[in-house]
C-alpha cells in the first residue's frame, strides 16, 4: 500500500521536514510538505493525502487549528498529531476533535513509520462526537510520559460517549482524578459530579447515601433525603473502591444501572435517574469474583470501558513535572515567598520507587515545603525514608539495635572470610551499642559483609534493602506487629509500611 499511499508533513521545523521527507520517500511513500497550517490546510484540499501529520505548535494556525479544519472537510480524514510539548489538556483536545493517534517528540521514525502503516491499513468508522466550543476544563491530572498519554486518548475517546468506565490503579495513583477529567470533558460538563468512597461510608448507611430515604425510614429519619443519584440527575456518579462494595449494595446497584430508576430507602416510588457511572478500584476484580466477593454480572456491567491507570514508579519521567506543579500549587495557597524545588532533590525523588504513588509525592513535597526554612527545597528537606532509597545522602537513624538473632542473611558458600572484614569488636547486642563510633563500626561491618554478594549494577538497591527489612522487622517486634504504632514509631504512613511488609514478606 506503501507505493500507493500519499503523506502530508506539517511542520515549521526545517530538519523535521527533511527526515520525514527522507524517510518516508525511501519508504515508497509519495511526500508533500509545508511549513505552517494555513499551506498545510491549502496542501491538503488539493493533495488529498491519506496520513497527515500535523505539529501542534506553528505559527498562523497551529496543529489543533488545522486539524479542526482538516476534519471539517474530511471526517474520515487520519491526522496524526506531533508535539514536544504533551500534557493531559491537549491530547484530549486533539483525541476528541479526531486525531488517529500522537506523536511526542523526539520519536523513532520507526515507530513513526508503524504508526502510519497501521493508520492506512485500518478500516474503522472514524465517527467522532462533535467538538466542543470550549477548552476542556483544566485538572489537576499531570503526565507527559508515554503511559499517560495513552490514559489521556482513552478519556478524549470516552468522554463524549456515555458509557459506564471502570477505572483500575493502584491506591493513589490518581483514579478520582481521571473521573472528573472524563466528566468535565463530557457532554455533563454542566452538571454535578458527585464521588464517594466505598469504603468510608458504612454499609448499613450505603443504600441510604446513594438512593436516598423517606421521612421515617429509620429512626432519626425526620425529614426525607435525596441520594447521590437524584443530586447527580443528569451529571456523574464516581464510586471509588467498588470493589469493596458488598454483594447485597451490589445487586441493588446492578438493578438501578440496568433500570435508570431508584427507590428511596423506606419509600416505593419508583424514581427515573439520568446519570453515568464512573466506578474505580485497586482490586483484582476478576479475583473477587473467583472468591465470590463481587458479582461477575455487575462486573460486566460497569466494565463497559476500563482505564488503567499506570503506578508513579512506571512513568517516572513524570515525577519531576508533578513534584513542581505540587510546589506551584503549594506556593499559591502559602504566605510568603513562594518556594521551589532544586534538581538535586528532584533527582532523589526520581530514585525512589513511590508504592504510595502520587498521593505519597504530594505529600512528600508538602512535608518537605512546610518544613523547609529555605527557599530552595534540597534532599535534606525531603522525608527519610525517601532519601534512603535514593542514590544520594543517606541519613541514617541516631540510634540502632542490631541483634544476634536476625543478623544479615549471607549466602553460606560466599560467606566473607573473617580476615576480610575490618576490625570491629564482638559482635554487638541490645544495649551495647552507645556510641556514634560503634554505631558507624556495626554498620560498615555490616555493609562489608553484603558486598561480597551483592550484583554489580544493583549494589546499592540489594544492600538497603537487606538494612530496611531488617529495620522493619526488629521495629515490628518490637511494637508487637502492631503496624499504627510502628509506622508512628518509624515516621512513615501506615500505607507505606503496609506495601513494605508485602514487598519483603514480613
Amino acid at each position: 500500500m506503501a507505493g500507493n499511499a500519499k503523506i502530508l508533513v506539517v511542520d515549521d521545523e526545517h530538519s523535521v521536514r527533511w527526515a520525514f521527507e527522507k524517510a518516508l520517500q525511501k519508504a515508497g511513500y509519495e511526500v508533500m510538505l509545508a511549513e505552517n497550517g494555513i499551506k498545510g490546510l491549502s496542501l491538503f484540499e488539493s493533495f488529498k493525502p491519506d496520513i497527515t501529520l500535523v505539529d501542534i505548535r506553528m505559527p498562523e494556525m497551529d496543529g489543533l487549528q488545522m486539524l479542526k479544519r482538516v476534519r471539517e472537510i474530511d471526517s474520515e480524514a487520519q491526522v496524526i498529531v506531533m508535539t514536544a510539548y504533551t500534557d493531559m489538556e491537549t491530547t484530549i483536545t486533539a483525541m476528541k476533535l479526531g486525531a488517529y493517534d500522537f506523536l511526542s517528540k523526539p520519536f523513532n521514525i520507526d515507530e513513526c513509520l508503524l504508526l502510519i502503516s497501521r493508520g492506512l491499513n485500518s478500516k474503522k468508522s472514524r465517527v467522532e462526537a462533535e467538538i466542543a466550543t470550549q477548552a476542556p476544563k483544566s485538572s489537576a491530572l499531570k503526565g507527559n510520559s508515554p503511559a499517560m498519554q495513552e490514559v489521556y486518548k482513552l478519556i478524549g475517546k470516552v468522554s463524549e460517549e456515555d458509557v459506564t468506565v471502570l477505572i483500575t490503579g493502584e491506591s493513589g495513583s490518581g483514579k478520582e482524578l481521571v473521573a472528573q477529567a472524563i466528566h468535565y470533558n463530557s457532554g455533563r460538563a454542566a452538571q454535578p459530579f458527585w464521588a464517594i468512597n466505598c469504603t468510608a461510608i458504612n454499609e448499613s448507611l450505603m443504600e441510604s447515601e446513594l438512593f436516598g430515604y423517606e421521612k421515617g425510614a429509620f429512626t432519626g429519619a425526620n425529614n426525607s433525603k435525596p441520594g447521590m443519584f437524584e443530586l447527580a440527575q443528569g451529571g456523574t456518579i464516581f464510586l471509588d473502591e467498588i470493589g469493596d462494595m458488598n454483594l447485597e449494595m451490589q445487586a441493588k446497584l446492578l438493578r438501578v444501572l440496568e433500570e435508570r430508576e431508584i427507590v428511596r430507602v423506606g419509600g416505593n416510588k419508583r424514581i427515573k435517574v439520568d446519570v453515568r457511572l464512573v466506578a474505580a478500584t485497586n482490586k483484582d476484580l476478576r479475583r473477587s469474583i473467583v472468591e465470590n466477593r463481587f458479582r461477575e454480572d455487575l462486573y460486566h456491567r460497569i466494565k463497559v470501558i476500563e482505564i488503567k491507570l499506570p503506578p508513579l514508579r512506571e512513568r517516572p519521567e513524570d515525577i519531576s513535572l508533578l513534584a513542581r506543579y505540587f510546589c506551584s500549587l503549594l506556593a499559591a495557597q502559602r504566605k510568603g515567598a513562594p518556594k521551589s524545588i532544586s534538581e538535586e532533590a528532584i533527582a532523589v525523588l526520581s530514585a525512589y520507587s513511590w508504592p504510595g504513588n502520587v498521593r505519597e509525592l504530594r505529600n512528600a513535597i508538602e512535608q518537605s515545603y512546610t518544613l523547609s526554612r529555605d527557599q530552595v527545597i534540597l534532599p535534606e528537606h525531603l522525608p527519610a525514608e525517601i532519601r534512603l532509597k535514593s542514590d544520594h545522602e543517606i541519613t541514617l537513624p541516631e540510634t540502632a539495635a542490631i541483634t544476634e538473632n536476625h543478623p544479615p542473611k549471607v549466602p553460606q558458600e560466599t560467606q566473607a572470610k573473617e580476615e576480610d572484614l575490618p576490625e570491629t569488636s564482638e559482635p554487638a547486642k541490645i544495649g551495647e551499642i552507645e556510641t556514634d563510633f560503634e554505631i558507624e563500626r556495626a554498620i560498615k561491618s555490616i555493609v562489608s559483609v553484603s558486598l561480597q554478594t551483592a550484583t554489580s549494577g544493583s549494589a546499592y538497591s540489594e544492600v538497603m534493602e537487606k538494612i530496611e527489612r531488617e529495620l522493619l522487622y526488629q521495629s515490628l517486634e518490637k511494637h508487637k506487629w502492631n503496624q499504627v504504632q510502628t509506622a508512628t514509631y518509624l515516621g512513615i504512613t501506615r500505607n507505606t509500611l503496609r506495601s513494605k511488609i508485602e514487598k519483603y514478606g514480613l
